[in-house]
């Protein structure tokens, strides 16, 4: 190599280039979405197909274009060629694909299209490959893993973040400032924090700080003798401030493909993104299906429906973890029906749901069960555990998709 070739060889990068070529973070957030989320669609004035078209230079592929079209996904997702005839066309046709996403960022860097012009749903279905590399060049993906005959996106923690405030955005537009880590609760005891509720002064429960003196006042002014006795002070009800431990179970088995499945990962992954901006930690996401375990932060995106159903294991878990806490702790139980499997080998799935969903009494524990089934047999079962856990509710969502509106708007933003 010339010492010209070798200098130009070590060159480092173009900062600048390198720059102009990166996707807005926006447009990474709306492509991450998509591939977490393919339900949620939204229209663009341009297709993505034309881009290909655009780019094929045989004329007889371009005449073959929705055959070749259909048979280049399926090699995206089987990771083969369907027909090995096929072959050199599909590889024109990859070529195309690739010069089409370059062109697309191109006339995005000059202002041609905007992001508003373009689908994201639209770019992953048919530039899915080519958008993942450069995700892949970005650290939001790690790459791929073979499942059951299809490949799997793994997701990076920069991913999730991503995704986090994607669905906080969809959910909420804005969220209220409270004290990182702490939510009043209804719950009566001595404390110097005063309510708004007044009340008869109580010597076990109220505290010198609580007593409204004007209030007080007020009631013995009002009195013929003006006289005055301790049954005549008037108390604010105190607040009680106690840090809240989320603990989500998130059923992992293989009914809950589909919708429900993106509705509960996508409810876990926002709400974690919501509570760490108010700074606090305390969300404990367990997955489960004839096991449970706790997921760490970064991996709730790479989860995957399949196995059997024990509720009563991931209830187990979740009193295990409140154990070693110290605090409140809100449980959401979500699931889409009965259980099927029990890790106690001497009572049925179903007693041993209910059994530990009465041992959550023994600690300081709210059970929230969120139902993403009507089955006759599964809500009688939901109805048995919340009864015997005592301090419980039960929800019904006919649409999952809806799940992360629920829990942003109630459990964060008060």
């Amino acid at each position: 190599m010339s010492v010209q070739g070798q200098a130009e060889a070590e060159k480092p990068e173009c900062q600048l280039c390198r720059e102009e070529d990166r996707l807005s973070e926006e447009l990474v957030s709306q492509l991450l979405y998509s591939l977490l989320n393919p339900y949620m669609k939204k229209g663009g004035n341009v297709s993505s197909k034309d881009y290909i078209k655009q780019n094929l230079e045989n004329s007889e592929t371009l005449d073959s274009f929705e055959a070749l079209d259909t048979i280049f996904k399926d090699l995206m997702a089987n990771f083969g060629y369907s027909d090995a005839s096929w072959v050199e066309k599909v590889e024109e046709y990859k070529r195309a694909k690739e010069r089409a996403w370059e062109q697309i960022k191109k006339e995005l860097t000059e202002g041609l299209i905007s992001e508003d012009d373009l689908s994201p749903d639209d770019l992953i279905e048919n530039l899915g490959d080519e958008i993942i590399k450069d995700l892949m060049k970005e650290g939001y993906v790690e790459g791929y893993e073979r499942r059951r005959y299809r490949k799997l996106i793994l997701f990076s923690k920069k991913a999730e973040r991503l995704i986090g405030e994607k669905v906080i955005q969809l959910a909420v537009e804005e969220l209220p400032a409270k004290r990182p880590g702490d939510e009043e609760i209804p719950k009566k005891s001595v404390s110097v924090f005063s309510s708004y509720s007044l009340t008869d002064y109580d010597p076990f429960t109220h505290v010198f700080d609580n007593i409204d003196i004007s209030e007080t006042l007020l009631k013995c002014a009002l009195k013929d003798d003006f006289s005055f006795d301790e049954k005549d002070i008037v108390a604010r009800e105190p607040k009680h401030l106690e840090k809240i431990i989320y603990i989500m179970l998130i059923d992992v088995s293989d009914s809950m493909r589909g919708k429900k499945f993106v509705g509960a990962i996508e409810s876990a992954i926002g709400l974690r993104e919501a509570i760490k901006r108010r700074d606090s930690k305390e969300l404990k996401v367990i997955a489960f299906n004839h096991r449970a375990r706790e997921v760490d932060k970064g991996e709730i995106l790479n989860l995957y429906p399949q196995g059997r159903t024990d509720i009563g294991l991931a209830l187990k878990k979740a009193r295990e973890a409140l154990k070693r806490s110290d605090g409140t702790g809100l449980v959401f139980l979500i699931t889409d029906g009965e259980p099927t499997s029990s890790f106690n080998p001497y009572i049925s799935p179903g007693m041993c749901a209910i059994r530990e969903a009465r041992l959550l009494r023994n600690v300081d524990a709210r059970l929230s069960i969120i139902m993403l089934g009507r089955d006759e047999s599964f809500r009688r079962i939901c109805e048995h555990m919340a009864k015997a856990c005592g301090r419980s509710r039960i929800f019904y969502f006919s649409d999952p998709l809806n799940l992360k509106n629920y829990f942003i708007k109630n459990f964060v933003r008060g």
